[in-house]
């Protein structure tokens, strides 16, 4: 599991990065130059997991080829409002920054073992890239990650590998995400993957934000202590808006121009339905999919959110908005900034645009559906969050599976930069916020029908939201076909042997 809020190796990091920029405030790509700080980092970030057991071999100088996605915060910008990490490329440009001058110890140190470099091809569209380049049957990749829900798609078509039978990847390993692991090996195969390897799976994590201001002003408990007494809940959420949602112009309505005590969307209704412990679909012991939404628990669910999202003396939907001449979704960032807006749905991904926010805001998990539910439940974005794949155009695995396993193992400290360095040290306000981070990786989830879309279903509880309907309908009109898509993939994997 990894070590999210090490404070302790974050400075240790900080530090050494410090030491590692010099007086110039760059870093100097000579290993001799940087060669005693990059040894003290990484042997500092191993000592809080296993040895790395794979053999090291010296590869001449290979370039090892990844595919990604264009990124917009430390490396290539060209998609305006976005905020995927460079995951993979050190941007002398950006020296100093901590993630980037962690990327740059990492891929050094792969280099100085293996004799290898990494290099990072970002394109706008990783699936179609892929898709055209291994159809083509050229070796061009060694990975790729497209979206994790793409993943499927692609596996569907037989273009990439089962991730079992690569030799030395051993996915048992603490660097492995082993919730996705867990929840995503349709018929005992995994073909996408994350962990250490990526920001991702932390950055697509779902959670509310809670603007301070307002909290005070309206003398609200700490949200905090009803998060860990486990009184977080719907209804509790829910009955805030009573006490927060007023006219402030005098023009006798409430609207974008007022305070709210919640901004989301219809689409936000699946973040709640997941955060209830629900889901579309899980696998049983033998790896075959079983529905699981239209049992009657999800039906009453799914009740309550689409109850809850219509009570538009509650809520304000992004949907609404004409006149604040900008989506909704971005205007409630502004309601937020300006302490019109109590509760906001984001991920860490967007949290970053509020950096520059004068006042302060806590984070919390999405809500229970009841107390006596056993947990929290984060669903991650899965139609988001890229996943690691191998192409089946990828002719050597053995080396592959040695360089991925490695590079996976020496991006702690990347983690550590992202999540101790520039999440919890630059986005988050309080200590107890740092906390609710911890509970929401802790409780992160993957749902397998949500990524393979079998029925459907996410539309459906979108649309449940949308037109305030009864959910039990919708389920059963898509029952037969989700069930015959299940089956589909089912065979597919099965006829799979790579």
């Amino acid at each position: 599991m990894k070590n999210y809020i090490s404070i302790i190796l974050a400075l240790v990091l900080f530090v050494s990065l410090v030491a590692a920029c010099g007086d110039s405030g760059k870093i100097n790509n000579s290993s001799e130059t940087n060669g005693s700080a990059i040894t003290n980092d990484i042997a500092e970030a191993g000592k809080m997991r296993p040895q790395l057991t794979v053999p090291k071999i010296d590869y001449g100088g290979y370039q090892f080829r990844i595919l990604s996605i264009n990124s917009t915060v430390t490396g290539n910008s060209t998609s305006p409002g976005g905020y995927y990490y460079s995951e993979y490329t050190y941007i002398p440009e950006m020296a100093g920054e901590p993630i980037n001058d962690a990327i740059y110890e990492r891929n050094l140190k792969i280099s100085e073992e293996y004799n290898v470099e990494i290099i990072d091809k970002e394109v706008p569209d990783v699936f179609s890239e892929a898709r055209k380049i291994i159809a083509s049957g050229e070796d061009v990749y060694d990975v790729i990650t497209p979206f994790i829900d793409m993943s499927f798609n692609l596996a569907q078509q037989k273009y990439i590998y089962n991730l079992n039978n690569i030799p030395y990847l051993d996915l048992k390993n603490e660097w492995w995400d082993q919730v996705l692991i867990e929840k995503l090996s349709l018929n005992n195969k995994l073909f996408t993957i994350t962990g250490d390897i990526s920001m991702e799976d932390e950055e697509m994590n779902w959670l509310l934000i809670i603007n301070k201001v307002l909290m005070e002003q309206h003398n609200l408990t700490n949200l905090y202590d009803i998060v860990r007494d486990g009184k977080w809940t719907y209804d509790y959420v829910h009955g805030l808006g009573a006490s927060v949602t007023h006219d402030i112009n005098g023009d006798g309505v409430t609207d974008w121009e007022d305070v709210y005590a919640f901004g989301n969307g219809y689409y936000g209704g699946q973040f709640f339905y997941f955060a209830s412990g629900e889901n579309v679909a899980v696998l049983d012991k033998d790896g075959y999919p079983q529905l699981t939404i239209g049992r009657e628990r999800s039906i009453s669910v799914m009740d309550k959110v689409t109850a809850f999202f219509n009570d538009f003396n509650f809520i304000l939907w992004a949907d609404f908005t004409t006149s604040s001449g900008v989506a909704g979704g971005v205007y409630f960032r502004t309601m937020f900034k300006e302490n019109r807006l109590l509760i906001f749905m984001t991920n860490i991904y967007a949290i970053k645009e509020l950096r520059g926010m004068v006042d302060d805001f806590a984070i919390v998990p999405g809500p229970k559906y009841e107390e006596k539910q056993d947990n929290y439940y984060m669903i991650v974005s899965t139609h988001a969050c890229r996943g690691i794949c191998i192409p089946v155009t990828n002719t050597e695995l053995e080396r592959t599976g040695i360089l991925l396993e490695a590079i996976a193992y020496y991006s702690k400290i990347v983690q550590e930069a992202h999540l101790d360095v520039t999440v919890t040290g630059k986005f988050i306000r309080d200590e107890e916020s740092r906390d609710m981070l911890e509970l929401i990786f802790n409780s992160r989830n993957y749902d397998i029908g949500k990524a393979f879309g079998w029925g459907e279903y996410i539309g459906q509880i979108a649309e449940a939201v949308r037109y305030n309907k009864g959910f039990a309908p919708l389920v059963e009109a898509n029952k037969t076909r989700a069930e015959t898509e299940i089956e589909k993939s089912y065979k597919i994997f099965t006829e799979i042997d790579t």
